[in-house]
């Protein structure tokens, strides 16, 4: 009797991401600029958007391509929080993460990312941490970024440029009413998914560049009213990557402050990010967080880390980016957290709640250079 041959599994060849924006719609999208009025409270949209997935989690450069228009059946702005459409959505993402196996990412985009692209970014992170064995269900917050792409090296040349970049701290930071409703939804969510006296399950959070000033205008949104005690351990562990905060945004007063109140670790990613580090303080006069570290670490509030990947940084990722064409200032540089693959790695064991390879510093090592941290990668 011939033996059964053993059935090939299938190529993958795409992710569904799921999306929530306050971007004004355009049919089955969304137009790239918002001009959000401060304290406008923005409409929210959710859905879900399938993405191509190419199959190489060492491409990290290869776009992903949108494969056809989002499926927008989040549509009711949250007016039934419990069973409404909306909520129908964020059910069905931590579902299909139980169903998987899967952490339920929380994801932030930075600048220069329209709709279509933070789509991409998702999908390409997901990949990026299939390849660390890690499995992730992504939910993107997209903020309307304009989705143009900036040279920083050009600001102090050109006024447009530092124009554009301010243009979108606008939009990020107006985004706050919208990003504060998101976060007491997934809430809500989360104690849905937890089945009355059930666990709840595990979230994480991921910010990355100016994704971290929507964030902390979100938390300063929600701190009159929606932050509230039972929100606590609503993330198991917060990452921020990049930040494009001021390095005092941790000091009292000050609305990152707020973040350990909703998330049990919080972890500030540090690197050298040369050019942005300069083009913030061109376009804002302050010192960048996530070159920087925070101003003064005795200040930084309890379950809070800083910890600097710099030194950790693998070489030859680097010279793997540069060779396929990317830049060193921006796949280097400011994308380290999904590029190099020591930071993955480390990033892998945070978001699965494992100790990461952080090497605390003894208190004279702490400051270097003006830099401030807590621990290093080793």
């Amino acid at each position: 009797m011939p033996r059964r041959k053993k059935p090939v599994p299938a190529v993958r060849d795409s992710t569904t991401i799921v999306f929530a924006t306050n971007r004004h719609r355009l049919s089955d999208g969304f137009w790239e600029e918002a001009d959000i009025a401060p304290g406008t409270i923005q409409r929210l949209w959710l859905g879900r958007a399938r993405i191509g997935w190419v199959g190489d989690p060492m491409e990290t450069e290869s776009g992903r391509q949108l494969l056809e228009a989002a499926e927008i059946s989040g549509e009711d702005d949250f007016a039934d929080p419990v069973a409404g459409s909306n909520a129908r959505v964020l059910d069905a993402w931590l579902a299909d993460a139980a169903a998987r196996g899967a952490v339920p990412l929380f994801y932030i985009h930075g600048f220069g990312n329209g709709f279509g692209d933070a789509l991409q970014r998702a999908a390409q992170i997901e990949e990026f941490y299939d390849g660390e064995k890690l499995a992730l269900a992504p939910l993107v917050f997209s903020w309307p970024s304009d989705g143009r792409v900036l040279d920083p090296q050009l600001f102090a040349a050109d006024a447009g440029v530092k124009a554009q970049y301010l243009d979108d701290q606008r939009d990020a930071m107006n985004s706050a009413p919208a990003l504060a409703r998101l976060l007491r939804e997934v809430w809500r969510a989360r104690q849905r998914a937890a089945g009355g006296t059930g666990t709840p399950p595990r979230l994480v959070l991921l910010a990355h560049s100016m994704g971290n000033l929507a964030l902390a205008s979100g938390l300063a949104a929600m701190n009159n009213g929606l932050l509230t005690r039972e929100l606590a351990g609503l993330f198991a562990q917060a990452v921020l990557a990049s930040a494009d905060l001021p390095n005092t945004c941790f000091e009292p007063g000050q609305p990152m402050r707020l973040l350990p109140l909703i998330a049990d670790q919080v972890t500030v990613c540090i690197s050298h990010d040369c050019t942005l580090s300069v083009a913030s303080q061109f376009a804002n006069g302050n010192k960048r967080l996530g070159h920087y570290g925070p101003a003064r670490l005795d200040l930084v509030p309890e379950g809070v880390e800083v910890v600097d990947y710099f030194l950790g940084l693998d070489a030859g990722s680097r010279d793997r980016i540069l060779a396929k064409g990317g830049t060193e200032w921006d796949v280097v540089q400011h994308q380290w957290y999904r590029n190099d693959l020591k930071a993955r790695a480390a990033l892998t064991a945070l978001f699965q709640g494992k100790p990461p390879p952080h090497k605390p510093l003894d208190a004279l090592l702490r400051v270097e250079a003006g830099r401030c941290r807590h621990a290093i990668l080793e």
